[in-house]
């Protein structure tokens, strides 16, 4: 009797071992560790745990997330050998919770360099964010197009990459991104065709959190 109890508690055990193995692996394969926090035309910012890539279509991140396709609706990964079709998610870790504030993430060029789509006073332009540069600032030209009255501004000098250039100082009601809005905005308004882009600069970024990681800069409204 003894022998035979020995082997049922044996057998028992070993099935208790096989169920445990069954359910981790499925477990393993219902969730999916991988979330995308930000969506681009061929591009995708993937998330596999505490880290994010961006990804251009063909290519596989060191965790082994390869990107298949994308657009600004969602993603086609495949992972572990499995192909999963992914949209914006608020579950991207386990820390994670959706935010309640304006952000974007911006993917950087071929130089690096972070430009992004936005509007002064309600008018579309292309900005080039600019951390050195102490207000925002743009070529009279630029100004000039966008019809703002400069020449109403304080007028002064400003250190460009080109030298030191007459300037006017302003202020612009708004400027917004992708939703984030700064109000009252102070601009230098550089005589000339430069800078040749719309420089990003400090008197916006300062009312924003900025974190770069893995080629991507995420803009968050502070207030």
């Amino acid at each position: 009797m003894a022998t035979r109890n020995g082997r049922f508690h044996i057998r028992l055990l070993q099935c208790c071992l096989l169920a445990s193995a069954v359910l981790c692996s499925w477990l393993a394969v219902a969730v999916v560790p991988v979330s995308i926090v930000g969506l681009f035309k061929d591009q995708a910012v993937v998330q596999v745990g505490d880290v994010q890539r961006l990804l251009k279509v063909g290519q596989t991140s060191p965790e082994g997330v390869e990107l298949i396709s994308a657009n600004t609706s969602e993603a086609v990964v495949i992972y572990q050998g499995k192909r999963h079709t992914l949209s914006l998610t608020n579950r991207v870790s386990s820390g994670f919770h959706q935010a309640e504030k304006a952000s974007i993430t911006i993917p950087s060029d071929e130089l690096g360099q972070y430009r992004v789509r936005g509007a002064i006073n309600g008018q579309y332009v292309n900005f080039l964010l600019d951390t050195g540069a102490s207000v925002v600032a743009m070529s009279s030209t630029e100004a000039q197009r966008l019809g703002l009255q400069f020449t109403r501004g304080q007028r002064g000098q400003v250190q460009t990459a080109q030298g030191t250039a007459d300037s006017h100082i302003m202020i612009v009601d708004e400027i917004s991104v992708a939703g984030i809005t700064a109000y009252n905005v102070q601009v230098a308004v550089i005589d000339g065709e430069y800078p040749l882009e719309i420089l990003l600069g400090m008197t916006f970024l300062r009312q924003v959190t900025m974190q770069e990681q893995g080629g991507v800069m995420t803009l968050t409204q502070k207030f």
